[in-house]
Protein backbone atom coordinates (compact mmCIF):
# COMPACT_ATOMS: atom_id res chain seq x y z
CA UNK A 1 0.00 0.00 0.00
CA UNK A 2 1.50 3.33 -1.06
CA UNK A 3 1.10 6.41 1.05
CA UNK A 4 -0.18 9.64 -0.37
CA UNK A 5 2.37 12.30 -1.20
CA UNK A 6 2.35 14.91 1.58
CA UNK A 7 1.27 18.37 0.59
CA UNK A 8 4.06 20.78 -0.25
CA UNK A 9 2.57 23.53 1.88
CA UNK A 10 2.77 26.00 -1.01
CA UNK A 11 -0.18 27.84 -2.47
CA UNK A 12 -1.30 27.07 -6.06
CA UNK A 13 0.20 30.41 -7.12
CA UNK A 14 3.57 29.47 -5.63
CA UNK A 15 3.40 26.08 -7.34
CA UNK A 16 2.81 27.74 -10.71
CA UNK A 17 5.67 30.20 -10.16
CA UNK A 18 8.06 27.43 -9.07
CA UNK A 19 7.14 25.40 -12.17
CA UNK A 20 7.69 28.43 -14.39
CA UNK A 21 11.12 29.15 -12.83
CA UNK A 22 12.11 25.50 -13.32
CA UNK A 23 11.26 25.75 -17.02
CA UNK A 24 13.32 28.93 -17.35
CA UNK A 25 16.30 27.40 -15.50
CA UNK A 26 16.22 24.33 -17.76
CA UNK A 27 16.11 26.56 -20.84
CA UNK A 28 18.92 28.80 -19.57
CA UNK A 29 21.06 25.73 -18.83
CA UNK A 30 20.43 24.38 -22.34
CA UNK A 31 21.54 27.66 -23.95
CA UNK A 32 24.54 27.90 -21.60
CA UNK A 33 25.51 24.34 -22.59
CA UNK A 34 26.16 25.38 -26.20
CA UNK A 35 27.85 28.64 -25.20
CA UNK A 36 30.14 26.80 -22.75
CA UNK A 37 31.27 24.38 -25.45
CA UNK A 38 32.18 27.34 -27.64
CA UNK A 39 34.09 28.97 -24.77
CA UNK A 40 35.99 25.75 -24.01
CA UNK A 41 37.08 25.53 -27.62
CA UNK A 42 38.03 29.21 -27.72
CA UNK A 43 40.14 29.03 -24.53
CA UNK A 44 41.83 25.86 -25.81
CA UNK A 45 42.76 27.77 -28.97
CA UNK A 46 44.18 30.59 -26.83
CA UNK A 47 46.30 28.04 -24.97
CA UNK A 48 47.84 26.93 -28.23
CA UNK A 49 48.56 30.51 -29.26
CA UNK A 50 49.77 31.92 -25.93
CA UNK A 51 50.33 29.24 -23.26
CA UNK A 52 50.52 30.11 -19.57
CA UNK A 53 49.80 28.35 -16.30
CA UNK A 54 47.06 30.89 -15.47
CA UNK A 55 45.36 30.37 -18.80
CA UNK A 56 45.59 26.62 -18.29
CA UNK A 57 43.92 27.04 -14.87
CA UNK A 58 41.17 29.11 -16.50
CA UNK A 59 40.61 26.37 -19.08
CA UNK A 60 40.50 23.64 -16.37
CA UNK A 61 37.90 25.62 -14.38
CA UNK A 62 35.82 26.25 -17.50
CA UNK A 63 36.16 22.73 -18.93
CA UNK A 64 33.39 21.02 -16.84
CA UNK A 65 30.86 23.78 -17.60
CA UNK A 66 28.95 21.80 -20.29
CA UNK A 67 28.47 18.89 -17.90
CA UNK A 68 27.46 21.25 -15.10
CA UNK A 69 24.83 22.82 -17.36
CA UNK A 70 23.40 19.37 -18.06
CA UNK A 71 23.31 18.72 -14.30
CA UNK A 72 21.51 22.04 -13.69
CA UNK A 73 18.93 21.20 -16.35
CA UNK A 74 18.36 17.76 -14.81
CA UNK A 75 17.93 19.25 -11.32
CA UNK A 76 15.45 21.84 -12.61
CA UNK A 77 13.35 19.24 -14.43
CA UNK A 78 13.47 17.03 -11.34
CA UNK A 79 11.81 19.64 -9.14
CA UNK A 80 14.94 21.07 -7.47
CA UNK A 81 14.71 24.43 -9.22
CA UNK A 82 16.15 26.53 -6.39
CA UNK A 83 19.19 24.25 -5.98
CA UNK A 84 19.75 24.23 -9.73
CA UNK A 85 19.63 28.03 -9.82
CA UNK A 86 22.16 28.37 -6.99
CA UNK A 87 24.53 25.86 -8.57
CA UNK A 88 24.41 27.72 -11.90
CA UNK A 89 24.94 31.18 -10.39
CA UNK A 90 27.66 30.12 -7.91
CA UNK A 91 29.68 28.17 -10.50
CA UNK A 92 29.78 30.91 -13.11
CA UNK A 93 30.59 33.56 -10.50
CA UNK A 94 33.54 31.38 -9.48
CA UNK A 95 34.65 31.08 -13.10
CA UNK A 96 34.44 34.83 -13.74
CA UNK A 97 36.10 35.95 -10.48
CA UNK A 98 39.01 33.45 -10.67
CA UNK A 99 39.76 33.96 -14.34
CA UNK A 100 39.57 37.75 -14.27
CA UNK A 101 41.79 37.92 -11.16
CA UNK A 102 44.50 35.67 -12.61
CA UNK A 103 44.54 36.99 -16.18
CA UNK A 104 44.94 40.73 -16.13
CA UNK A 105 43.63 41.48 -19.58
CA UNK A 106 40.26 39.99 -18.65
CA UNK A 107 39.63 42.46 -15.83
CA UNK A 108 37.21 44.63 -17.89
CA UNK A 109 34.68 41.78 -18.08
CA UNK A 110 34.52 41.21 -14.27
CA UNK A 111 31.80 43.72 -13.39
CA UNK A 112 29.64 43.20 -16.51
CA UNK A 113 29.87 39.43 -16.10
CA UNK A 114 28.79 39.53 -12.46
CA UNK A 115 25.96 41.95 -13.28
CA UNK A 116 24.78 39.58 -15.99
CA UNK A 117 24.66 36.74 -13.47
CA UNK A 118 22.76 38.93 -10.98
CA UNK A 119 20.19 39.65 -13.69
CA UNK A 120 19.90 35.94 -14.50
CA UNK A 121 19.55 35.20 -10.78
CA UNK A 122 16.55 37.53 -10.65
CA UNK A 123 14.88 35.39 -13.33
CA UNK A 124 15.68 31.88 -12.10
CA UNK A 125 15.65 32.32 -8.30
CA UNK A 126 12.68 33.03 -6.02
CA UNK A 127 12.13 36.77 -5.41
CA UNK A 128 13.78 36.96 -1.99
CA UNK A 129 16.56 34.54 -2.92
CA UNK A 130 17.61 36.72 -5.86
CA UNK A 131 19.12 39.06 -3.25
CA UNK A 132 21.50 36.22 -2.38
CA UNK A 133 22.79 36.29 -5.96
CA UNK A 134 23.54 40.00 -5.56
CA UNK A 135 25.37 39.28 -2.30
CA UNK A 136 27.44 36.51 -3.90
CA UNK A 137 28.31 38.83 -6.79
CA UNK A 138 29.45 41.53 -4.37
CA UNK A 139 31.66 39.04 -2.51
CA UNK A 140 33.13 37.71 -5.79
CA UNK A 141 33.88 41.25 -6.97
CA UNK A 142 35.62 42.22 -3.71
CA UNK A 143 37.67 39.00 -3.60
CA UNK A 144 38.74 39.29 -7.25
CA UNK A 145 39.84 42.91 -6.81
CA UNK A 146 41.63 42.05 -3.59
CA UNK A 147 43.50 39.28 -5.38
CA UNK A 148 44.62 41.69 -8.09
CA UNK A 149 45.81 44.28 -5.57
CA UNK A 150 47.60 41.76 -3.34
CA UNK A 151 50.44 41.34 -5.85
CA UNK A 152 49.46 37.87 -6.92
CA UNK A 153 51.22 36.80 -10.13
CA UNK A 154 48.96 37.67 -13.03
CA UNK A 155 49.36 36.42 -16.59
CA UNK A 156 48.52 38.64 -19.49
CA UNK A 157 47.47 37.67 -22.95
CA UNK A 158 48.86 39.41 -25.95
CA UNK A 159 46.95 42.62 -26.49
CA UNK A 160 45.31 41.60 -29.79
CA UNK A 161 44.26 38.24 -28.30
CA UNK A 162 42.95 39.87 -25.12
CA UNK A 163 40.95 42.46 -27.06
CA UNK A 164 39.54 39.81 -29.37
CA UNK A 165 38.66 37.57 -26.40
CA UNK A 166 36.98 40.43 -24.49
CA UNK A 167 35.00 41.37 -27.59
CA UNK A 168 33.81 37.80 -28.14
CA UNK A 169 32.86 37.43 -24.48
CA UNK A 170 30.85 40.68 -24.54
CA UNK A 171 29.08 39.60 -27.73
CA UNK A 172 28.34 36.20 -26.17
CA UNK A 173 26.90 37.97 -23.08
CA UNK A 174 24.67 40.22 -25.19
CA UNK A 175 23.35 37.33 -27.28
CA UNK A 176 22.92 35.17 -24.19
CA UNK A 177 20.93 37.85 -22.36
CA UNK A 178 18.82 38.62 -25.44
CA UNK A 179 17.93 34.93 -25.81
CA UNK A 180 17.04 34.62 -22.13
CA UNK A 181 14.93 37.77 -22.25
CA UNK A 182 13.09 36.48 -25.30
CA UNK A 183 12.53 33.09 -23.68
CA UNK A 184 11.28 34.58 -20.41
CA UNK A 185 8.92 36.93 -22.27
CA UNK A 186 7.59 34.08 -24.42
CA UNK A 187 7.11 31.87 -21.37
CA UNK A 188 5.27 34.61 -19.51
CA UNK A 189 3.09 35.32 -22.54
CA UNK A 190 2.31 31.62 -22.87
CA UNK A 191 1.45 31.38 -19.17
CA UNK A 192 -0.87 34.40 -19.46
CA UNK A 193 -2.53 32.96 -22.55
CA UNK A 194 -3.07 29.62 -20.82
CA UNK A 195 -4.40 31.30 -17.68
CA UNK A 196 -6.74 33.47 -19.75
CA UNK A 197 -7.97 30.48 -21.71
CA UNK A 198 -8.49 28.45 -18.52
CA UNK A 199 -10.38 31.35 -16.93
CA UNK A 200 -12.61 31.85 -19.98
CA UNK A 201 -13.25 28.11 -20.20
CA UNK A 202 -14.02 27.88 -16.49
CA UNK A 203 -16.44 30.83 -16.74
CA UNK A 204 -18.10 29.23 -19.75
CA UNK A 205 -18.55 25.94 -17.90
CA UNK A 206 -19.83 27.71 -14.79
CA UNK A 207 -22.31 29.72 -16.84
CA UNK A 208 -23.49 26.57 -18.62
CA UNK A 209 -23.80 24.69 -15.32
CA UNK A 210 -25.69 27.60 -13.74
CA UNK A 211 -28.02 27.79 -16.74
CA UNK A 212 -28.70 24.03 -16.61
CA UNK A 213 -29.32 24.22 -12.87
CA UNK A 214 -31.71 27.13 -13.27
CA UNK A 215 -33.59 25.40 -16.09
CA UNK A 216 -33.78 22.15 -14.14
CA UNK A 217 -35.03 23.94 -11.02
CA UNK A 218 -37.59 25.94 -12.97
CA UNK A 219 -38.95 22.94 -14.88
CA UNK A 220 -38.98 20.66 -11.85
CA UNK A 221 -40.64 23.30 -9.68
CA UNK A 222 -43.28 23.89 -12.33
CA UNK A 223 -44.01 20.17 -12.63
CA UNK A 224 -44.27 19.79 -8.85
CA UNK A 225 -46.65 22.70 -8.37
CA UNK A 226 -49.50 21.15 -10.40
CA UNK A 227 -49.96 17.92 -8.39
CA UNK A 228 -49.18 19.77 -5.16
CA UNK A 229 -51.93 22.31 -5.87
CA UNK A 230 -54.33 19.42 -6.40
CA UNK A 231 -53.33 17.89 -3.07
CA UNK A 232 -53.92 21.20 -1.30
CA UNK A 233 -57.27 21.79 -3.01
CA UNK A 234 -58.71 18.34 -2.35
CA UNK A 235 -57.38 18.28 1.22
CA UNK A 236 -58.99 21.67 1.85
CA UNK A 237 -62.31 20.38 0.45
CA UNK A 238 -62.10 17.32 2.69
CA UNK A 239 -61.42 19.49 5.74
CA UNK A 240 -64.54 21.48 4.91
CA UNK A 241 -66.56 18.23 4.94
CA UNK A 242 -67.21 18.35 1.21
CA UNK A 243 -66.88 14.57 1.06
CA UNK A 244 -68.63 13.85 4.31
CA UNK A 245 -68.05 14.37 8.00
CA UNK A 246 -64.48 13.48 9.09
CA UNK A 247 -63.50 11.76 12.29
CA UNK A 248 -61.20 13.58 14.68
CA UNK A 249 -58.15 11.47 13.90
CA UNK A 250 -58.65 11.75 10.15
CA UNK A 251 -59.20 15.51 10.40
CA UNK A 252 -56.01 15.89 12.42
CA UNK A 253 -54.07 13.83 9.87
CA UNK A 254 -55.47 15.80 6.92
CA UNK A 255 -54.67 19.07 8.70
CA UNK A 256 -51.03 17.99 8.91
CA UNK A 257 -51.12 17.04 5.23
CA UNK A 258 -52.64 20.41 4.32
CA UNK A 259 -50.12 22.39 6.38
CA UNK A 260 -47.14 20.43 5.07
CA UNK A 261 -48.32 20.69 1.48
CA UNK A 262 -48.70 24.47 1.75
CA UNK A 263 -45.23 24.75 3.28
CA UNK A 264 -43.82 22.60 0.46
CA UNK A 265 -45.55 24.78 -2.12
CA UNK A 266 -44.00 27.88 -0.56
CA UNK A 267 -40.57 26.25 -0.78
CA UNK A 268 -41.14 25.33 -4.44
CA UNK A 269 -42.30 28.86 -5.22
CA UNK A 270 -39.14 30.26 -3.63
CA UNK A 271 -36.95 27.90 -5.66
CA UNK A 272 -38.81 28.79 -8.83
CA UNK A 273 -38.41 32.53 -8.17
CA UNK A 274 -34.71 32.16 -7.39
CA UNK A 275 -34.09 30.12 -10.55
CA UNK A 276 -35.88 32.77 -12.64
CA UNK A 277 -33.86 35.53 -11.01
CA UNK A 278 -30.56 33.70 -11.65
CA UNK A 279 -31.57 33.03 -15.25
CA UNK A 280 -32.64 36.66 -15.74
CA UNK A 281 -36.16 35.54 -16.65
CA UNK A 282 -38.12 37.21 -13.86
CA UNK A 283 -40.07 40.15 -15.28
CA UNK A 284 -41.41 43.10 -13.31
CA UNK A 285 -44.74 44.48 -14.52
CA UNK A 286 -46.16 47.97 -14.06
CA UNK A 287 -49.87 48.13 -13.34
CA UNK A 288 -52.10 50.34 -11.19
CA UNK A 289 -53.08 48.76 -7.88
CA UNK A 290 -54.76 49.95 -4.67
CA UNK A 291 -52.54 50.33 -1.63
CA UNK A 292 -55.22 48.57 0.41
CA UNK A 293 -54.32 45.40 -1.47
CA UNK A 294 -50.86 45.36 0.16
CA UNK A 295 -52.42 45.98 3.58
CA UNK A 296 -55.01 43.24 3.17
CA UNK A 297 -52.41 40.75 1.91
CA UNK A 298 -50.04 41.23 4.82
CA UNK A 299 -52.94 41.21 7.30
CA UNK A 300 -54.27 37.89 6.00
CA UNK A 301 -50.84 36.25 5.93
CA UNK A 302 -49.34 37.31 9.26
CA UNK A 303 -52.00 38.70 11.61
CA UNK A 304 -53.43 35.31 12.57
CA UNK A 305 -49.98 33.82 13.25
CA UNK A 306 -49.05 36.84 15.37
CA UNK A 307 -52.28 36.42 17.37
CA UNK A 308 -51.52 32.73 17.96
CA UNK A 309 -48.12 33.67 19.40
CA UNK A 310 -49.63 36.41 21.57
CA UNK A 311 -47.85 39.21 19.71
CA UNK A 312 -49.19 42.72 19.25
CA UNK A 313 -49.79 43.31 15.55
CA UNK A 314 -50.08 46.69 13.90
CA UNK A 315 -50.25 47.95 10.33
CA UNK A 316 -50.05 51.70 9.80
CA UNK A 317 -50.53 53.55 6.49
CA UNK A 318 -49.52 57.22 6.40
CA UNK A 319 -52.45 59.39 5.21
CA UNK A 320 -50.11 61.12 2.78
CA UNK A 321 -49.74 57.93 0.76
CA UNK A 322 -51.68 57.82 -2.56
CA UNK A 323 -54.62 55.43 -2.63
CA UNK A 324 -53.47 54.03 -6.00
CA UNK A 325 -49.89 53.21 -7.00
CA UNK A 326 -48.17 51.94 -10.12
CA UNK A 327 -45.93 48.90 -9.87
CA UNK A 328 -45.83 45.13 -9.63
CA UNK A 329 -48.43 44.51 -6.95
CA UNK A 330 -47.73 40.78 -6.78
CA UNK A 331 -44.01 41.26 -6.14
CA UNK A 332 -44.64 44.05 -3.62
CA UNK A 333 -47.03 41.74 -1.80
CA UNK A 334 -44.32 39.06 -1.82
CA UNK A 335 -41.76 41.44 -0.34
CA UNK A 336 -44.05 42.62 2.46
CA UNK A 337 -45.27 39.11 3.25
CA UNK A 338 -41.68 37.78 3.40
CA UNK A 339 -40.55 40.52 5.78
CA UNK A 340 -43.65 40.39 7.98
CA UNK A 341 -43.59 36.59 8.02
CA UNK A 342 -39.95 36.56 9.14
CA UNK A 343 -40.68 39.16 11.82
CA UNK A 344 -43.49 37.06 13.27
CA UNK A 345 -41.48 33.85 12.87
CA UNK A 346 -38.47 35.12 14.81
CA UNK A 347 -40.35 37.05 17.52
CA UNK A 348 -41.53 35.21 20.64
CA UNK A 349 -42.86 38.15 22.62
CA UNK A 350 -43.61 41.82 22.14
CA UNK A 351 -44.91 43.19 18.87
CA UNK A 352 -44.55 43.29 15.12
CA UNK A 353 -45.48 46.40 13.18
CA UNK A 354 -45.67 47.36 9.51
CA UNK A 355 -45.51 51.04 8.51
CA UNK A 356 -46.13 52.31 4.98
CA UNK A 357 -45.22 55.95 4.47
CA UNK A 358 -43.59 58.43 2.06
CA UNK A 359 -39.79 58.74 1.98
CA UNK A 360 -39.26 62.10 0.32
CA UNK A 361 -41.06 63.41 -2.73
CA UNK A 362 -40.35 60.49 -5.09
CA UNK A 363 -39.97 57.46 -2.81
CA UNK A 364 -42.09 55.46 -0.40
CA UNK A 365 -41.04 52.96 2.19
CA UNK A 366 -42.23 49.86 4.00
CA UNK A 367 -40.82 49.47 7.51
CA UNK A 368 -41.23 46.13 9.27
CA UNK A 369 -40.19 46.23 12.92
CA UNK A 370 -40.15 43.44 15.50
CA UNK A 371 -39.02 42.93 19.08
CA UNK A 372 -37.31 39.60 18.47
CA UNK A 373 -33.84 38.45 19.41
CA UNK A 374 -32.15 40.73 16.89
CA UNK A 375 -29.42 40.14 14.32
CA UNK A 376 -25.67 40.41 14.95
CA UNK A 377 -24.13 43.26 12.98
CA UNK A 378 -21.65 40.94 11.27
CA UNK A 379 -24.60 39.06 9.71
CA UNK A 380 -26.36 42.10 8.22
CA UNK A 381 -25.06 41.22 4.75
CA UNK A 382 -25.01 37.42 4.95
CA UNK A 383 -28.72 37.13 5.82
CA UNK A 384 -29.49 38.32 2.28
CA UNK A 385 -27.54 35.43 0.74
CA UNK A 386 -29.41 32.42 -0.62
CA UNK A 387 -29.84 29.44 1.73
CA UNK A 388 -28.54 31.41 4.72
CA UNK A 389 -30.34 31.65 8.05
CA UNK A 390 -29.43 33.21 11.35
CA UNK A 391 -27.09 31.21 13.51
CA UNK A 392 -27.92 29.70 16.86
CA UNK A 393 -28.64 32.17 19.56
CA UNK A 394 -29.74 34.88 17.18
CA UNK A 395 -33.29 33.71 16.77
CA UNK A 396 -35.62 30.85 17.30
CA UNK A 397 -33.78 27.89 15.82
CA UNK A 398 -36.97 25.80 15.64
CA UNK A 399 -38.32 27.83 12.75
CA UNK A 400 -38.41 26.14 9.39
CA UNK A 401 -37.38 27.58 6.05
CA UNK A 402 -34.99 27.37 3.14
CA UNK A 403 -33.20 30.64 3.78
CA UNK A 404 -34.36 31.98 0.42
CA UNK A 405 -36.91 34.56 1.57
CA UNK A 406 -34.57 37.50 2.20
CA UNK A 407 -32.38 36.68 -0.82
CA UNK A 408 -35.42 36.74 -3.10
CA UNK A 409 -36.74 39.86 -1.36
CA UNK A 410 -33.53 41.80 -2.02
CA UNK A 411 -33.49 40.69 -5.67
CA UNK A 412 -37.12 41.76 -6.12
CA UNK A 413 -36.54 45.12 -4.46
CA UNK A 414 -33.55 45.83 -6.70
CA UNK A 415 -35.46 44.76 -9.82
CA UNK A 416 -38.16 47.27 -8.88
CA UNK A 417 -35.57 50.04 -8.55
CA UNK A 418 -35.56 50.10 -4.75
CA UNK A 419 -33.26 49.46 -1.81
CA UNK A 420 -33.48 47.39 1.36
CA UNK A 421 -31.57 47.81 4.60
CA UNK A 422 -31.64 46.35 8.08
CA UNK A 423 -31.11 47.87 11.52
CA UNK A 424 -30.96 45.65 14.57
CA UNK A 425 -29.94 45.51 18.20
CA UNK A 426 -29.38 42.16 19.87
CA UNK A 427 -32.07 41.46 22.43
CA UNK A 428 -34.25 44.36 21.27
CA UNK A 429 -35.34 43.52 17.74
CA UNK A 430 -34.84 44.38 14.09
CA UNK A 431 -36.21 46.81 11.51
CA UNK A 432 -36.19 46.12 7.77
CA UNK A 433 -36.77 49.15 5.56
CA UNK A 434 -37.67 48.85 1.88
CA UNK A 435 -37.67 51.97 -0.27
CA UNK A 436 -39.35 51.97 -3.69
CA UNK A 437 -40.00 54.61 -6.35
CA UNK A 438 -43.22 56.50 -5.57
CA UNK A 439 -45.37 56.46 -8.70
CA UNK A 440 -49.01 57.28 -8.08
CA UNK A 441 -51.40 55.72 -10.58
CA UNK A 442 -52.88 58.20 -13.04
CA UNK A 443 -56.46 59.21 -12.32
CA UNK A 444 -59.06 57.24 -14.27
CA UNK A 445 -60.52 59.26 -17.15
Amino acid sequence: MTSAKPPSGRSPYEEVQASRRARIIATVATIAFYFSIALDVMVAALLLLDFSNQLLLAWIILLPSPFLNLLVRKLARGGAGAIAGYVFIAYYMLVISVNTSTIGNLGPILAPGLLLLVAIGGLILPPVHSLVAAGLAAIAYIVANAALESGIRVASLAVPLAEAFDTVIIIFAMVFMALISQIVTADLRKALDEATFDLVEANRKLAAASEMKSQFTARTSHELRTPLSAIIAFTDLALHDSYGVLGDKLREALTHVFTSARHLKDVINDLLDLSKIEAGQLDIVDQPFPLTRVVNTVESSAAAVAAEKGLRWDVFVDPRMPAMLTGDAGRIDQVVVNLAGNAVKYTDKGEVSVRIEPAGSDRWQIRVRDTGAGIPEDQFESIFEAYRQLGNGSANTKTKGTGLGLAITRHLVRLMGGTIRVESTLGKGSTFTVELPLRPAPAAS
